[in-house]
């Protein structure tokens, strides 16, 4: 489970408008009444696993997800990214660890960690885990409501896509039971892209390119965009912001667990080349989604060749450590 290298940065291309299409999950919207239809759950995997084939990122309308809910997480969340950082830097988050602040530039996700990163986050594994209570109380009760709704959302994601595989819909939902908890890699992770200073690098960037590592990942973004995703070709393509949608993609943990049939898609988050959005800073939740901490990581096709095969929480273990710096 390697996860995908950027190419040399001189043979990148780059493309508009976004080619990531939009899946409406109907009746599997979380909150909706009744059960979905059979006919339902068949239509959404087969529409979420021929997007994943292909570019490895899909639009979600008719989520069910209130975006107040979304807008709450982030006021709040804001709240804390504009506390000075001898605050911030009490809730700092450890390697393996997943609870608490991350600083600017500690995460590096480009191959060699060189380019400068613009961002900070809180990450949210346990919701009874480390909160900055104190300072913004509002923040605890306000991701506890989301989280909520991002696990109903997630287990439905994931019965799809068993399903979009030929698989029983149970196959990856058993495989995900103890989300947010100490046996589990899933967390919520607020981001924050401050303004960009005047005194920045060249070359510098939001994010660096990369791709998750888990096996989805569910993204709220704000309108400020940014976000590119690499095509097969090497072209980047934009991931605007969509209003009323959430933003899926596949993570290193599905490619290799499908041997490779779905894609875990290369992604960054660029600087803006308008002077008055570089200005702006920028928010956004991410719902990243892992198997449960002791499942092995095995490919469905037995004729896939690989080194070595990991835990969950081995191949996360290993990527944090790859990433973190102190």
């Amino acid at each position: 489970m390697n996860s995908i290298k950027s190419s040399d940065k001189n043979t990148e291309k780059r493309r508009s408008p976004s080619k990531i299409p939009v899946v409406d999950l109907g009746e599997l919207g979380v909150g909706r009444p009744g059960e979905p239809s059979e006919d339902e759950w068949r239509r959404v995997g087969a529409e979420l696993a021929k997007a994943f084939i292909e570019i490895g990122f899909v639009y979600l309308s008719n989520h069910g997800i209130p975006g107040r809910k979304v807008d709450e997480v982030n006021k709040w969340s804001k709240e804390f990214f504009l506390l000075d950082p001898a605050t911030k830097i009490q809730y700092k988050r450890g390697v393996h660890d997943i609870q608490g602040y991350t600083t600017p530039g500690q995460e590096r996700l480009t191959a060699d960690g060189s380019v400068q990163e613009l961002r900070e986050s809180y990450d949210v594994r346990r919701l009874d885990g480390v909160f900055p209570d104190e300072e913004v109380g509002e923040l605890r009760p306000a991701v506890h409501h989301l989280v909520d709704d991002c696990r109903a959302l997630a287990t439905r994601v994931l019965a799809a896509i068993a399903l979009g595989l030929g698989l029983e819909r149970s196959f990856f939902v058993s495989k995900h039971q103890q989300m947010c908890s100490d046996n589990n890699a899933t967390c919520l992770r607020l981001l924050y892209y401050p303004p960009v200073p005047s005194s920045v690098v060249a070359g510098a960037t939001r994010c660096g390119a990369h791709t998750d590592y888990g096996i989805i990942t569910l993204l709220f973004q704000d309108s400020i965009g940014g976000l590119e995703v690499r095509e097969r070709d090497g072209s980047w393509v934009s991931a605007d912001p969509m209003p009323d949608t959430i933003l899926v993609n596949v993570g290193d943990i599905l490619q290799f667990w499908t041997s490779d049939k779905f894609r875990a898609t290369e992604h960054r988050v660029l600087i803006p080349e308008e002077e008055v959005r570089q200005k702006k800073g920028r928010q956004s939740v991410v719902f990243f989604v892992h198997p449960d901490g002791h499942e092995v990581i095995k490919p469905l096709d037995t004729s896939f060749t690989f080194n070595k095969l990991l835990t969950a929480r081995e191949h996360t273990d290993k990527r944090f450590e790859e990433t973190y710096r102190y």
